[in-house]
Parts: structure tokens; C-alpha cells; sequence
């Protein structure tokens, strides 16, 4: 057996706009397939390089999605029993495929099954900007009083820290944004860690002044769909309801499950989907009173005009076909232009002639 952790996640916006409606989700999901069926370019190519390709695995009780990252590239070996090194036994064009698994819940919750290697929740966002013009906005669904203890807290100090590796101003936005992207060019190996505090001297009105400040940062990091990425992400201060120092750990109080797996079945592509599905489904049936108790109940139909069929290329191959066209109209446009000035170039040479003569 191999222990996995399903998180839980909220789309709260798409394209930047708040989401009141359900979320499109079984459209997506068959967008996705008929675009396989279709033989349709499903892969993605991120901006840092990585590849991404996804696909519709379930639709009933929820559509079910798996987005995998694919490997051509620094791929493992393969050992015999005596230890010999061989490389893996890929025929021509294969690929390694690391996989992540995402159900689409009811109040637009979407349940992550992940593992060590497959792709983090953030990257579906990612992939669905790219692919589809969909970009929404993921927000962790946090344990039952991680909202009631931050209320309470009078914050002295939030710290973070993540590898250097995955610095980058795309993970937040605002003033986070500025740090993350001004730390990527400082450092590119190890770890970076920052911690903001309110200082042992001063007078009370300015320490309070700087708790605000560092809460409306906290609540800015907390809601950002990229928190992930994150190794280490913790606020500390004093329960003004209780006295009691509080020590809140943002990535730990996040909403997770940590299920085990049949590690034989999740080396086998069929077994491994129907396992999947399985745990997803459980999950959000054993949840789903958490979430009708704690998460806002979302009316109305889903706006499936959201989710255009999907091309060859995404959204990049319709941007560059418009940018053609466009560029086209205006040759055109400038063609017809030019013969229109020399039409009546001539027509007022003939006049001259006639004038003269």
C-alpha cells in the first residue's frame, strides 16, 4: 500500500470574475473527450517548459479529469535484480506520464487526488488558460476554524519559505507578486525563506498599525491558488479570545485527506483511473456535509458558453490565426489602398493632358 492526500480546492473565479454559477465541469469533460476522440493535439506547452496534457476519465457522479505531466527528458533508469542500470523499455514517441487526478464537486470544490510526482492543482488552472481560455481562480478549502483562530489572532509574525527553484511573481499577486519575482533573480539554487514581525519596541498604536498590515498580507497569501508550492507557511500570535500563544501552520490547516492506495494498481493505467475515481467519489461523499456546513451553496445552471471546443495548439493557435487574419485584412486593406491612389493618379495625369491640350 502507498499513502496519497487528496486536496480540496474552490473555483471562486474564472477569468478574474467572480463564480456564482456552477462551474462547467461535465462540458470540460467532454470538450476533453471529444477532442480525443477526434485525435485532437491535447498537450500543452507551459511557459517554464513543462508539458501537460489532460483527458476525461469519468463524468457520473462527477466529472473526473486527469492532467499529466509529460517526461521525455532526465527519465529514471530501470534496475534488474542484480542491480544493472537499463533504461526504461519506452518504444519510439512514448512518454513518461506523472498523473494527477481532479473531481468536480458540488460547490464548485474540486477534489485532487495528487502524487509525489504528478502535477499540482495549480497547473489545471494553467492548462485550461492555455488550452481553452479558462482561467480560474483556485482557493483552498482550510479546516473548520482556521477562519474562526485568524479572526481572533493578534498576528506578531508570518514566515514562509519555499525553494528557490519555484520562485516566481506568477504564484501571487500584488506586493507578493514584486517579492517572489525580485527573489527569482536574486537566488536560483536553496531555499527562500522570509518572515515579517512586529518588533519588540515601538508604541502600541504603531504596533497594531503593522498587525493590520501583515494580516491583509497573510489574507492575500492565503487566498492565493499557488500556496502549494510552498514548503513551510505558518502565522503566529496571540488568541485575544483565549490569551494563548497560537502557532497557525496555513499549509497543514488546509483541508486534506490522506488516503492509502494500492501502490501494484496505480502502476496499471486502467486499475489506477477506477481506483481513482473510487477514492474521489468516497471523498466527497464523506465530506460533503463539511462542505454544505462551511462553503456557499452556488444556484443556478453552469455557463457552459465558458468552454469553447477545443483546437489543435489551444489558445495560442487562436491567437496567432487571428493575428493572421488580421494582418491579412489589413495587406488587403492597404492593397486596395495603394490601386485606389494609382487609379486616380493617372485619372488626374489624363485631365492634365487634356487641360494642356
Amino acid at each position: 500500500m502507498a499513502r496519497r492526500s487528496v486536496q480540496f480546492w474552490r473555483i471562486a473565479q474564472v477569468n478574474g470574475d467572480d463564480l456564482s454559477r456552477p462551474f462547467p465541469a461535465r462540458r470540460l469533460a467532454e470538450v476533453l473527450q471529444q477532442a480525443r476522440h477526434a485525435g485532437t493535439d491535447r498537450h500543452y506547452v507551459s511557459p517554464d517548459g513543462t508539458v501537460l496534457v489532460a483527458q476525461a476519465v469519468a463524468f457520473t457522479p462527477h466529472p473526473v479529469l486527469l492532467l499529466d505531466r509529460v517526461r521525455d527528458t532526465n527519465l529514471p533508469s530501470v534496475g534488474d535484480p542484480s542491480g544493472r542500470r537499463k533504461p526504461l523499455p519506452l518504444a519510439p514517441g512514448d512518454h513518461l506520464l506523472e498523473t494527477t487526478y481532479f473531481a468536480f464537486l458540488k460547490r464548485n470544490v474540486v477534489a485532487v487526488l495528487t502524487s509525489g510526482n504528478g502535477p499540482r492543482a495549480s497547473r489545471m488552472g494553467e492548462y485550461l488558460e492555455g488550452m481553452l481560455g479558462l482561467d480560474p481562480g483556485l482557493v483552498p478549502v482550510v479546516r473548520e476554524d482556521v477562519e474562526e483562530i485568524l479572526s481572533r489572532l493578534e498576528v506578531s509574525r508570518f514566515e514562509f519559505a519555499l525553494p528557490a527553484e519555484r520562485l516566481s511573481g506568477k504564484l501571487m499577486e500584488g506586493e507578493w507578486a514584486d517579492v517572489l519575482d525580485s527573489a527569482s533573480r536574486l537566488m536560483t539554487e536553496g531555499t527562500f525563506r522570509i518572515s515579517l514581525s512586529v518588533g519588540r519596541s515601538g508604541k502600541a498604536a504603531d504596533k497594531q498599525r503593522i498587525r493590520e498590515r501583515i494580516h491583509q498580507l497573510i489574507e492575500q497569501f492565503r487566498h492565493a491558488g499557488s500556496v502549494e508550492h510552498f514548503d513551510y507557511v505558518v502565522a503566529e500570535g496571540k488568541d485575544s479570545l483565549t490569551g494563548d500563544r497560537e502557532v497557525v501552520d496555513l499549509l497543514k490547516e488546509r483541508f486534506i485527506s490522506h488516503v492509502e492506495v494500492d501502490a501494484d494498481a496505480f502502476n496499471d493505467p486502467a486499475k489506477s483511473v477506477a481506483q481513482a475515481v473510487s477514492i474521489l467519489n468516497k471523498q466527497a461523499r464523506d465530506n460533503e456535509e463539511f462542505f454544505a456546513r462551511t462553503l456557499p451553496e452556488v444556484q443556478g445552471s453552469p455557463d457552459t458558453a465558458l468552454v469553447p471546443d477545443l483546437i489543435a495548439g489551444g489558445m495560442a493557435a487562436v491567437r496567432e490565426a487571428m493575428a493572421a487574419a488580421l494582418a491579412a485584412k489589413e495587406a488587403a486593406s492597404a492593397d486596395v489602398s495603394t490601386q485606389g491612389v494609382k487609379a486616380d493618379s493617372r485619372e488626374e495625369g489624363a485631365g492634365h493632358e487634356l487641360v494642356r491640350g
